[in-house]
Order: C-alpha cells, then sequence, then structure tokens
C-alpha cells in the first residue's frame, strides 16, 4: 500500500487538507466552497493558511460588534427605556409623538463617553443634548392573543401590533 499525498485547497479563510485520491467533489451552486467525499476519509483536517503568522489560531467569526462599541456615545433615557446610542446609527423605540422627517432633542442623557473620558449624570447630564431625525413611523411585529375556556364554547382571538418609531442620531453635542 502506497502512502497518500495531501493537497490543500482554500475553504473560506481556512485551508482543508484533502487526500489525493480520486473522489467525487461537488460545487453547491450557492457558494463556492467544495466539499468532498471519500469512503477512506474519516475527517478532514483544518489548518490555518500559509498567510497567516506561525502559531496564530484561526478565527472563523470576527468579534462581533455592539452597541457601545464607538470612541463617542451617550446613554439616554428614551420613552421609558434607556438606550446606547451613537451619532449614524439608527433605533426603534416606542411611538413618539413627532411627525416624520422632524428633528428631536433627547435631553435625558444618563451617561456620555466621549474623548475617552466617561461621564455620569446624577441622574441626568446638564448642558449635554442629543439630537435625531425621525425616520419613520411603524407597527411592531404581530402578537397574538387566544382566550380560552374549556367545555363553554368560549373562544377569542385578539391580534396586537405596537406603534413604534424609527429614528437616527444626527449629533451628541456636549
Amino acid at each position: 500500500m502506497q502512502a497518500q499525498s495531501t493537497v490543500s485547497r482554500p475553504c473560506g479563510r481556512l485551508a482543508v487538507q484533502l487526500p489525493r485520491t480520486p473522489c467525487n467533489v461537488f460545487r453547491s451552486a450557492t457558494t463556492s466552497s467544495r466539499a468532498a467525499v471519500h469512503p477512506g476519509m474519516s475527517r478532514l483536517s483544518i489548518v490555518a493558511e500559509a498567510s497567516e503568522a506561525p502559531g496564530a489560531v484561526a478565527t472563523k467569526n470576527p468579534e462581533p460588534s455592539y452597541a457601545g462599541a464607538a470612541d463617542t456615545y451617550a446613554v439616554v433615557d428614551i420613552g421609558g427605556h434607556q438606550l446606547i446610542v451613537e451619532e449614524g446609527r439608527w433605533y426603534t423605540v416606542n411611538r413618539l409623538e413627532a411627525p416624520e422627517g422632524s428633528k428631536i432633542n433627547l435631553g435625558r442623557v444618563l451617561a456620555l463617553k466621549a474623548n475617552g473620558k466617561f461621564h455620569v449624570g446624577k441622574p441626568y447630564l446638564e448642558g449635554i443634548t442629543v439630537e435625531a431625525e425621525i425616520l419613520e413611523d411603524l407597527k411592531g411585529p404581530k402578537v397574538i392573543v387566544y382566550k380560552m375556556k374549556p367545555k363553554k364554547h368560549y373562544r377569542r382571538t385578539n391580534g396586537h401590533r405596537q406603534p413604534l418609531t424609527k429614528f437616527m442620531v444626527t449629533k451628541i453635542s456636549q
């Protein structure tokens, strides 16, 4: 029996080592990934690409981004909820009584991070406002409420869609 050599094929950010024997290779219509089927292959060896530094660990997914990861952000109290807001991002809250396209000022700022410093209000920061623009009024997903009393032929179905407002933060003034 002769020794089998392997061939390295790229698969995204990882390289997959497959035996250099005849095998069935399938190409998906939606992706360019390849899956190899070989009866003698019990598992695939996944190694980092050669372009990475030696000793580096290959990660499949990058670290997730989250609200508050930017250099400047504020914590505001709006509609009974506290939100971490950043400039240039849009948010959805319970319906605000303002027409679409209008500018609003969110004056109840609980905390602010700017220029590497973090300021906390007691309870609110004075002189700090967050300016936003109303993008649209919309409705949330439908929630079905079903009431039933067994053996009494009482069945009631009610639906509800929460009215929401989508707004974009345009400026955090200090």
